[in-house]
């Protein structure tokens, strides 16, 4: 009776330890964040290569200033500004992608029009 009595306490005293170590261990890395210039390939079937549009029928995004695009892909997300498609597309991007994607969109020297 006395060894069960020690084998339950050595049981019961690995647990709490084993608990108390899961505890204190260091959270997993978040992966890092994808580039602006990655997410911003997402937007190419509609707004052209590096949001340099061909012609005129959908906003070309290339030089856009970062304001105007962090402010219109919100306004998306958050159902402000009406739309069919990027309402959805929208929602699919954090404030942190937004952002990125407007600092890619921004740098990029717009196509000049004919």
């Amino acid at each position: 009776m006395k060894h069960l009595l020690f084998q339950g306490a050595a049981v019961l005293l690995l647990g709490v330890a084993g608990a108390a170590g899961a505890q204190t261990a260091k959270p997993a890395a978040t992966p890092p964040a994808v580039s602006g210039e990655a997410m911003a390939h997402s937007c190419a079937a509609c707004h052209g290569t590096q949001g340099r549009l061909g012609d005129e029928s959908f906003m070309p995004l290339a030089g856009m200033p970062v304001a105007q695009f962090v402010t219109t892909m919100k306004d998306f997300r958050e159902g402000r500004r009406p739309a069919t498609l990027m309402g959805l597309v929208a929602r699919g991007f954090s404030d942190a992608d937004i952002q990125a994607m407007a600092e890619f969109f921004a740098a990029v020297q717009p196509q000049e029009r004919k």
